[in-house]
């Protein structure tokens, strides 16, 4: 339809403008025209690019919450993990003290089985051992080919007939220091 088709009122669609006022939207209709008035207008159209920089700033202010609340939950996730770690290296530090204290104990006790006097009691005491009445030492020589000299018989010479020296036996622990060099290869 035509506007000037007959029978038509020149009637003009209420128009429906929200502004916000306060908090509240406030709704009002566009008064009707009469022909020949314009009507004041009481309402103001909010322009795009205004409506834009308040969805832009709404925008903004959002994505600012989300990465506060982002780097909060990532500060306590680390909290965590560090509180956990924590726990594993108190734990191990734990075992590593009860671990020590195990080899100190057990070094303890070798070296209370390795005493002289110790395994002299156990060799009299227990496998019937006796201290013998002179101990005899025969010095070692060499031959310039390295090995041993042989006696006529075949055995084995290491020294020169009566050249053997005999030393009385040590008496308890007096002379272990002297004797202990000859017996291990370490002091």
């Amino acid at each position: 339809m035509s506007p000037a088709e007959p029978g038509r009122t020149d009637r003009t669609p209420a128009v429906v403008v929200a502004e916000p006022v306060g908090r509240e939207l406030v709704h009002e209709a566009a008064p009707s025209r009469r022909k020949g008035q314009q009507a004041e207008r009481h309402l103001r159209l909010v322009r795009q690019e205004a409506r834009r920089r308040a969805n832009h700033s709404y925008l903004v202010v959002l994505m600012g919450i989300a990465g506060v609340a982002a780097v909060l939950m990532a500060l306590v996730a680390l909290h965590v993990l560090i509180a956990e770690n924590q726990f594993k290296l108190d734990n191990l530090q734990q075992q590593a003290a009860a671990q020590q204290a195990t080899y100190e104990k057990l070094r303890l006790s070798v070296a209370e089985l390795e005493s002289p006097s110790r395994i002299v009691s156990v060799a009299e005491g227990k496998l019937g051992m006796q201290q013998p009445g002179s101990v005899t030492y025969l010095p070692a020589t060499s031959t310039p080919s390295g090995g041993a000299k042989t006696s006529p018989a075949g055995s084995p010479s290491f020294g020169a007939p009566g050249s053997e020296t005999t030393v009385s036996p040590p008496s308890g622990d007096a002379n272990w220091p002297s004797i202990k060099q000859f017996l291990s290869g370490s002091p």
